[in-house]
């Protein structure tokens, strides 16, 4: 079985933390924040990785100073002490909404997408999805609709090259999602048919997916996803 964990939190329910952020960071963490130009996602930086180190902390049993991060070729976290069962773990944060995957022993890519009225899917489409995707868009005439197909797909797709480590450098739209299963699709790349995304019910004014890789060949069926709303 594998688990994973989702944690879920609110920025406006955690503003104290913004006080509290300097106690907890790292100097690279909080130099990282003051490079912010706009003060509203230096606060929400301080918030969603003072957020990090709490959660990181119930699962290693540490505190969160001692927690260090060391980073892959592209940027993508890792806990710098690996146990014998290695923690992994993704944020993202849209909105006012912020969430935390963990997991062990997989590598994993959370999204989280609050779904934008004055968005315009159809321009977009280029940039995020396949042919294919943009045709099944563009055949959806109800805007609300279009919304709702875009972001899900942009949720699934950011949350998999998440899991990937590679960023932007994979060609995102060149990729479709595979159902497999409900909520559970497949990436259509053939190097990458071990990775498994899955939809998450977080909000409605928001999409979310989470992606792991199942190494072994693992099933669909054997992936228990826990959502906990604090």
């Amino acid at each position: 079985m594998t688990d994973i964990f989702i944690h879920s939190f609110r920025f406006g329910e955690n503003t104290h933390l913004v006080a509290e952020a300097p106690s907890c960071l790292s100097a690279e963490e909080l130099a990282r924040a003051d490079r912010f130009k706009v003060e509203r996602a230096r606060q929400d930086f301080l918030i969603s990785h003072h957020l990090l180190r709490q959660t990181l902390c119930r699962y290693l049993q540490t505190d969160a100073r001692s927690i260090g991060y060391r980073y892959g070729q592209h940027g993508k976290p890792h806990l710098k002490t690996a146990g014998r069962h290695e923690l992994n773990f993704s944020l993202s944060h849209s909105g006012d909404r912020l969430l935390i995957a963990i997991c062990n022993n997989c590598e994993i890519g959370v999204d989280i997408e609050q779904i934008q009225e004055r968005s315009n899917p159809l321009q977009l489409a280029h940039h995020f999805m396949s042919e294919d995707e943009a045709l099944q868009l563009a055949e959806l005439k109800d805007p609300v609709a279009q919304r709702e197909f875009f972001f899900t797909l942009w949720t699934r797709k950011e949350a998999y090259i998440k899991a990937l480590g590679t960023g932007f450098f994979h060609a995102i739209n060149k990729t479709d999602m595979n159902q497999i299963s409900a909520g559970i699709h497949v990436p259509s790349s053939e190097d990458h048919q071990k990775y498994r995304v899955l939809d998450l019910e977080i909000a409605g004014d928001y999409k979310a997916a989470v992606a792991i890789r199942m190494d072994g060949g693992s099933p669909a069926n054997i992936i228990a996803t826990r959502v906990l709303e604090q």
